[in-house]
């Protein structure tokens, strides 16, 4: 189809931008494999997860709880401003080129595309499905259908790796009972098959530009001067209006002009097209990512240095949140608990005690304050082969205590050193 040529903004006519590299496309896989490979990664070797059985974050095999709020807090300021940043400077560069949004939606394309035709497309709108004659076949459809189901099934269990342990996620797979799966879990991993399956069959890019909450976040965070894709218009005469770049085009966009709050995923497919179009001239394309200079006045937020200076303390705040979280983080916690007794006499507690640390560790428990005929302790050591939390019941021989107010404390240590006392008030007021 023969396209008619449009205006575009001055500032990206008047340059040429810097050249992508020789192998745009297949970088682009590469990042996308390997962010997908991370996302798997990540939890299966502690890095960051979330523990259910504790509803604890997990980051380097340490359990953080709310109690280390100054970590958690410190991380997602920091996070928060490097991303503001992120957006700012590269835009939606995230979702063409990291996005598991974006990769799943074009191995979508390209499987119907190679089994089913050229132009296949299932469409959302009630059309009828166009098929290409010379593979309308039900083979064609029974392979593209076992294609789609086999990975998402593999792309739905990455989810499940981020609150349960990796060897559980095994057990999971090979139909091997793990306590630490609910049954109700093959009911969840079913909902996510279903819903990726939508998505890879009938969604895909439809998610990016209409759906995506991520996108809209990252509309906020654009200026002027954030990258995108530039057209060479001093060069226009060059352009055979031939439609390529904008059939490369997975969110249906006109590559030639985009506008700050467009759609564009910043792929580059456009000027990888562009360029094959050309390179038969022996000349480049004339598509290219550019970073477009400021040349009206604004206000300082609205630059890529003026969002710096905003953004730089927000980052320094977090990681000194962060870096003072670490330094003060406690690998064990314990808090001594009343539960109720006898009467009035409220002369059981409990003592909880907790590993944060996935790795073994043994906590000693000693009772300060009373002698050995006033108490009875279930334990004096508690033995974790992993993180995990235990209760050891401490009664109170009231019958052996004089009536009135008493003061004794808890105290628990490790052989690594660390060590905690927990002070306890008792009111024995007798048989009334």
């Amino acid at each position: 189809m023969q396209q008619e040529a449009i205006d575009t903004p001055p500032y990206i006519s008047e340059q040429k931008g810097s050249r992508k590299p020789s192998r745009l496309h297949l970088w682009r896989r590469v990042t996308q494999i390997t962010f997908l490979l991370a996302l798997v990664f990540v939890p299966m070797f502690g890095l960051f997860r979330v523990d259910v059985a504790t509803g604890a974050f997990v980051i380097g095999n340490y359990q953080i709880w709310f109690s280390d709020f100054p970590i958690l807090i410190g991380f997602w300021v920091f996070v928060a401003s490097a991303l503001v940043l992120t957006y700012s400077y590269f835009g939606a560069v995230f979702c063409g080129w990291l996005c598991p949004q974006g990769f799943l939606s074009e191995l979508g394309t390209t499987l119907m595309r190679r089994l089913l035709g050229r132009s296949a497309d299932l469409g959302v709108d009630g059309s009828a499905v166009k098929v290409a004659v010379r593979k309308k076949g039900i083979g064609n459809w029974i392979k593209l259908g076992a294609a789609f189901l086999g990975g998402t099934m593999l792309m739905a269990l990455i989810p499940l790796l981020y609150f349960y342990p990796a060897k559980a996620v095994w057990h999971f797979v090979t139909f091997t009972h793990d306590p630490r799966m609910p049954l109700s879990i093959y009911w969840i991993y079913f909902v996510f098959v279903v819903v990726l399956l939508i998505d890879a069959a009938l969604i895909r890019h439809l998610m990016c530009r209409y759906f995506c909450i991520y996108r809209i976040w990252q509309h906020s965070f654009k200026t002027a001067q954030t990258l995108r894709i530039g057209y060479d218009a001093n060069r226009s005469d060059e352009c055979v209006k031939c439609g390529y770049c904008l059939s490369a085009c997975a969110v249906d966009l006109d590559p030639r002009d985009t506008e700050l709050y467009s759609g564009c995923t910043a792929c580059g497919e456009c000027i990888v097209a562009c360029d094959k179009l050309h390179e038969r001239k022996e000349g480049e394309g004339l598509l290219s990512f550019v970073f477009p200079p400021r040349k009206t006045k604004s206000s300082n937020m609205a630059t890529i240095f003026g969002r710096l200076g905003g953004v730089l303390p927000g980052m320094a705040v977090g990681a000194i949140m962060f870096g003072y979280g670490v330094a003060t983080y406690q690998p064990y916690h314990f808090s001594v608990g009343n539960i109720g007794g006898l009467g009035t006499n409220l002369n059981t507690y409990v003592v909880h005690v907790a590993n944060k640390r996935y790795q073994p560790a043994e906590l000693h428990i000693a009772v300060r304050g009373l002698t050995k005929g006033q108490y009875t302790l279930e334990k004096y050591a508690v033995h974790f082969d992993s993180a995990g939390i235990e209760d050891v019941k401490l009664h109170i021989n009231w019958h052996s205590i004089v009536h009135g107010l008493h003061r004794f404390s808890v105290r628990v240590w490790s052989s690594d050193g660390w060590s905690k006392i927990f002070p306890v008030d008792y009111w024995d007021v007798g048989d009334s």
